[in-house]
């Protein structure tokens, strides 16, 4: 079971950043097939549901990644990649197969004819003759509102790969995919509101599955996983009203104040008592755009005792005022 500190922090993070995911496809796909991604705002998984294909990763030292069954990788800061059967294959824009495979027309479907296996390879077949197969290729994306400003958002690894062969013991994750999969290529009614919140749950395991491989990185998801500082992230952001301070903080989890203030620091990337009136205005802000939460109450929960002192902070901080904030959402 996972420590409940971890999940507490990460669903209030995601739910102000206002998470969304979709899947956009679960297809089979003939060889010979391609697909260039090019960088975007958007986080873009694949999950090889069935088959192996290769992953390149532009602009990178890496070499080309191997891919098989049951393997995970997603960009959730969007990088530019390709994803094929081969590495000789031609590639098409992944925007346009998306576009094709929504219509009804799989470009990569029916690659596989009789005819072609007549025929000598051509440069964009694959030369060993047993490569031609079929895979099942589940992709999709995430969005956030990448401007908030969080250091969350900002330590988002740049990619992810989660071996099938390396981690039996994420049962639980191959279970998801397992059932996201299936709705994704059966569609049921209600199939697409499923298959967006299974999308969701797919981001959140890979953050936590991330935390739990990449344990010693000093960066947000370290700060979750930490015994110390995610208890402290908890506490800030379960927090209802005004009352924590950098103090009663450390006091929570057995700090002093010096050592708590070294170490939440070293790991968030910023002081305690800075993140904690950054994400009280973030919390503000969200409240402003989504709710008619009269100001005064939104200032209070802040930590401001007037409109006047709440409304002359949220200026500096978003350089903007709550009631623009609030008519533009509008």
């Amino acid at each position: 079971m996972e420590p409940k500190h971890k999940l507490d922090a990460l669903a209030d993070i995601l739910n102000t950043i206002r998470l969304s995911a979709n899947t956009y496809f679960c297809s089979e796909f003939t060889s010979p097939w391609g697909m260039k991604i090019d960088k975007g705002s958007d986080g873009i998984f694949h999950v090889v549901v069935e088959g192996s294909c290769w992953l390149n990763i532009n602009n990178s030292s890496r070499d080309p990644i191997h891919l098989n069954t049951g393997d995970i990788v997603a960009f959730p800061t969007g990088g530019a990649h390709s994803i094929s059967d081969t590495l000789e294959s031609k590639m098409l824009p992944g925007s346009q197969v998306v576009e094709n495979i929504l219509s009804g027309n799989n470009p990569f479907q029916e690659s596989l004819t009789k005819e072609s296996l007549t025929k000598e390879p051509l440069s964009t077949q694959p030369t060993n003759p047993g490569a031609l197969h079929h895979n099942i290729l589940m992709c999709g994306s995430f969005h956030y509102d990448s401007s908030i400003n969080h250091p969350f958002l900002k330590d988002l690894p740049c990619f992810i790969h989660i071996k099938a062969e390396d981690t039996p013991e994420l049962h639980w994750l191959r279970s998801l995919v397992s059932v996201l999969a299936s709705e994704a290529r059966l569609p049921a009614p209600g199939s697409t509101v499923m298959v967006d919140r299974l999308t969701e749950v797919l981001f959140i395991q890979l953050m936590r599955a991330h935390m739990e491989t990449s344990p010693d990185r000093l960066n947000y998801m370290a700060a979750l996983a930490d015994p110390q500082i995610g208890p402290a992230l908890n506490h800030i952001h379960a927090e209802s009203e005004f009352h924590w301070t950098v103090e009663r903080l450390g006091e929570a989890v057995s700090l002093s104040r010096t050592s708590f203030t070294e170490k939440f620091s070293r790991l968030v990337g910023m002081p305690p008592k800075t993140y904690l009136l950054n994400w009280r205005m973030q919390k503000a802000k969200t409240q402003l755009e989504t709710t008619n939460t009269p100001m005064i109450d939104i200032a209070e929960s802040a930590g401001y005792s007037s409109e006047a002192a709440f409304s002359k902070a949220f200026k500096q901080f978003f350089d903007t005022t709550p009631g623009r904030a609030r008519r533009k959402n509008k």
